[in-house]
């Protein structure tokens, strides 16, 4: 005896009797082999796309920003600096012995 499994094997494999193969329309062959040509010689322009430009120009300015920003706060931290050690120097609070030598 045949299990369930067999006869759904064997009736699929019988249903794909007396199928017959597809034909193409004419001149498909020919008009896929132009589409290819076509395709092979032609020149594309390269162009940048504007999101891309974007993007850039966004990075840049990030950038950019950063920079500025980093050189304002480092010149604020250095003129305090400075201010401190003028002011320490005119009241000879360095701890520097050079000062009291010339006492």
């Amino acid at each position: 005896m045949e299990s369930e499994k067999e006869i759904w094997i064997e009736r699929t494999m019988n249903s794909l009797d007396g199928i017959q193969s597809a034909i193409p329309p004419v001149g498909m062959k020919d008009r896929i082999l132009q589409r290819v040509q076509d395709q092979k010689f032609r020149i594309e322009p390269d162009a940048v796309k504007p999101a891309t430009v974007y993007r850039a120009a966004a990075a840049i300015l990030l950038i950019m920003a950063l920079n500025i920003i980093t050189c304002v706060i480092f010149e604020k931290s250095v003129s305090e600096k400075k201010g401190i050690t003028s002011f320490a120097k005119e009241y000879l609070m360095t701890d520097s012995n050079d000062n009291f030598i010339n006492i």
